[in-house]
């Protein structure tokens, strides 16, 4: 298992563009952040592709400006 959070900015008037393209994405959710344009998100590994995918596709959906990664976790990571 594969988790991050992650605070994605974008401006308060493009939040619902921006929300909408995070959430066509695998493994995206969305926690809250919207007032601000501050998305607090979480990306977890569902099988269709990995994190590091997810993390680059949603740096280019439109209206991000950047993206902040607060916590990662890689559980398959300490199997050895």
């Amino acid at each position: 298992m594969n988790i991050c959070s992650l605070i994605v900015h974008t401006r308060p008037d493009r939040v619902r563009v921006v929300e909408q393209g995070l959430l066509d994405l695998p493994g995206v959710e969305i926690h809250g952040g919207r007032a601000e344009g501050k998305l607090i998100v979480t990306v977890e590994d569902v099988g269709q592709g990995k994190v590091a995918d997810t993390l680059t596709s949603i740096n280019r959906v439109e209206g991000v400006i950047n993206t902040v990664l607060i916590y990662h976790y890689d559980e398959g990571h300490l199997e050895k």
